[in-house]
């Protein structure tokens, strides 16, 4: 039995008072992450979660207005970053949709579209990333290729339109790719 002039220790003081969020995120950061593995129905994720809600605890930990309610406040900042990360990852599945309806809307649906969505969007980005580097070549250059891999022509159609000869046309082409694979790598 209790002496009757004992004091009596309540629940509350034996839970930890941390004194700064990093404190705060090493007491209560594994129930943090289980909670935002919960809110994001899987583990994938959950990293980027954890590290938004420790920027955003050192960021505010002097809103707080008291230590003790570190554990609820930390607990609203994590469904927060849940819900956000949930959120961005459904808006790059949308854009990545959305590309490949593009892709299908340029190349019709008997052309050649893309079963993967991801597929289609790394496609619009290597045309983008080719018409950059074909921008940066001489005008001649670009002409030359264009005229070759767009225009379909053969060497000696090049040659007639040039008023060049073949070996001329498949020297300045064999130039011409070189100077846009090292444009590709730069870009």
């Amino acid at each position: 039995m209790r002496p009757p002039d004992a004091p009596v220790e309540s629940a509350a003081a034996a839970v930890p008072v941390p004194a700064n969020a990093m404190e705060a995120m090493r007491l209560y950061g594994g129930w943090l992450r289980a909670v935002a593995v919960a809110r994001l129905r899987g583990s994938q994720g959950a990293d980027d979660v954890m590290q938004d809600v420790a920027a955003a605890a050192i960021r505010s930990w002097s809103t707080l207005q008291s230590p003790r309610n570190a554990k609820p406040w930390l607990y609203r900042l994590t469904v927060r970053a849940a819900l956000m990360h949930r959120r961005t990852l459904g808006r790059a599945r949308k854009r990545v949709h959305e590309a490949a309806e593009l892709q299908i809307a340029r190349h019709g649906a008997t052309g050649a579209t893309f079963a993967d969505p991801l597929e289609a969007l790394l496609s619009s980005e290597r045309c983008a990333r080719l018409r950059a580097a074909l921008g940066r070549l001489p005008t001649r250059d670009a002409e030359l290729l264009l005229m070759k891999h767009v225009d379909d022509c053969s060497y000696k159609e090049i040659a007639s339109r040039l008023g060049v000869t073949q070996a001329v046309v498949e020297m300045r082409l064999f130039r011409a790719r070189q100077k846009l694979r090292g444009l590709l790598e730069n870009i």
